[in-house]
């Protein structure tokens, strides 16, 4: 059975950037592995995860254990079974084992025998396998004709293949053993440029680019019941020529945030390719304490309820204090009974662009009301003057309920009537392939939104993009994509 396996390398974290070399944006690894470990978990799904070393960049940094137990929180997350070596930038093999669970010398996965090794390190950034290490190769194969793979920090190949300037000083005695042991593959990480699967007599070599370095990228081996090895390079940012904007980012006052700091999010999504970034705030979360946010008096009262605490010029003082030519402020609107949405009009004016969200229904349980009165909700919503409807139909999944396929041409129907596209979101949701086409059929515009309450989330459009291709299109995102607005004063 082909097994999967991902390699995530070189994340040189640290608290502050790397000055000595500043491609390494070491001081962004926490969210660059979180988005890595998410995207694995919900989309990739591999069977084995290799973490390659050089988690932190400066060993000898006070808070060198702390990075390590912060790195730690998000690897834990991974649902894959997970083997983590230390790189020559981390601390010493004892120090780092009180963080992470160190490897069993074999570690089998599905079948095939996974060898990690903690190499000593030599001159000029190489390493030496000891005696014992090519001893462990052999005791490895005694007995067994299932496929085995050699990890390590270095790269590991021929010498005459000329792959990297950084090798293993007895790389022709280990390559040997290799050969001897029918070892079908060995990944590394380490050179953070990498180098693409080499196949040299009955094994494979492959060293993964580092995370740290823009375009941010990991590495995804299938390696197949004959030994042989096919590689996919993912990366965390997205191409620049997309010109691509996420229109659907929370801030701190977002009763939902996890860590969103709008500097950092505005620097993330530069770094993450992309071309502009639109802050979108619950209206309900401005105008309605947390109490009564969670009472749903956004939706029973609306906007004249004698429980409004307006809070939207914090919003716009907050956003102030960070815009740049780079960002737009717009709202997530809700709606209430009536349908009506949950904004003072004269706000309406104020922002660049307004996204229309049903967040809530009374009649969500009642099978005979509730598709009634959501197209009720978002035909007046559609109708308000927003540029953007929500997550269409995700309010049926948060109630794990199929979304209803027979409103999918009437609700179409709205938005391009009222030139209003449609959200492709994925924040606890999977937008419907059969909607998504039936736009791409009539027209209708559609926005990338990540919904980011997390600043992993920011710009994080493989989701996005995997859907389109999903849906046949094959195009220019010009055509399609909503377009951020003309910049202009606002009052």
């Amino acid at each position: 059975m082909p097994l999967k396996i991902a390699i995530i390398t070189d994340l040189h974290f640290s608290n502050n950037p790397v000055e000595d070399c500043p491609l390494r944006k070491g001081e962004l690894a926490d969210v660059l592995l979180r988005r890595a470990v998410h995207r694995l978990n919900r989309w990739i799904k591999p069977d084995v995860t290799f973490i390659g070393g050089d988690l932190i960049n400066d060993p000898a940094s006070p808070d060198s254990e702390d990075l390590l137990f912060f790195l730690k929180t998000s690897l834990d997350l991974l649902d894959s079974e997970t083997i983590i070596i230390p790189g020559n930038h981390d601390l010493p093999q004892e120090i780092f084992y009180k963080t992470f669970g160190r490897p069993k010398d074999i570690v089998e996965v599905k079948g095939v025998r996974f060898l990690p090794f903690l190499d000593r390190e030599e001159p000029g950034y190489n390493a030496r396998r000891e005696q014992c290490d090519l001893d462990r190769m052999r005791a490895a194969r005694a007995g067994f004709e299932g496929r085995i793979v050699s990890l390590q920090h270095v790269p590991l190949f021929p010498p005459e293949a000329d792959c990297s300037p950084f090798n293993y000083t007895n790389a022709p005695e280990i390559i040997k053993v290799m050969d001897e042991c029918g070892i079908a593959l060995s990944l590394s990480g380490h050179f953070h440029n990498g180098f693409a699967p080499l196949k040299w007599k009955e094994s494979t070599y492959f060293t993964a680019t580092s995370l740290c370095e823009a375009p941010f990228r990991f590495s995804v081996i299938e390696l197949a019941d004959d030994g042989s090895v096919k590689a996919e390079t993912h990366q965390l940012s997205l191409s620049p020529d997309l010109h691509l904007t996420d229109f659907h980012i929370h801030t701190r006052l977002a009763y939902c945030n996890e860590n969103i700091k709008m500097p950092k999010a505005l620097q993330l999504g530069q770094c993450f390719g992309l071309a502009s970034m639109g802050f979108a705030e619950h209206s309900s979360h401005l105008y309605f304490n947390r109490d009564a946010y969670n009472a749903k008096k956004f939706y029973w009262d609306g906007i004249n309820s004698p429980m409004i605490s307006d809070n939207t010029e914090d919003y716009f003082s907050l956003y102030k204090m960070y815009a740049n030519d780079f960002s737009y402020i717009g709202m997530e609107i809700d709606v209430d009974r009536s349908g009506i949405p949950v904004i003072d009009p004269e706000l309406y004016k104020r922002l660049d662009f307004r996204i229309g969200a049903v967040h809530y229904m009374k009649s969500m349980l009642d099978a005979g009301k509730r598709e009634n009165e959501f197209m009720y909700l978002s035909n007046a919503m559609i109708k308000s003057g927003i540029n953007i409807l929500a997550h269409p139909f995700r309010i049926f999944r948060r109630s794990s309920l199929d979304a209803p396929h027979h409103l999918f041409a009437p609700l179409v129907a709205l938005l391009k009537e009222n030139n209003v596209a449609a959200e492709i979101n994925f924040h606890t949701n999977e937008p419907p392939l059969e909607f998504v086409k039936l736009c791409l059929e009539c027209g209708v515009k559609l926005a990338f939104g990540s919904d980011a309450h997390n600043l992993y989330e920011v710009g994080e459009f493989y989701p996005h993009l995997k859907l389109l291709e999903a849906a046949g299109f094959n195009g220019s995102f010009e055509d399609i994509l909503l377009k951020p607005p003309a910049k202009y004063n606002r009052p």
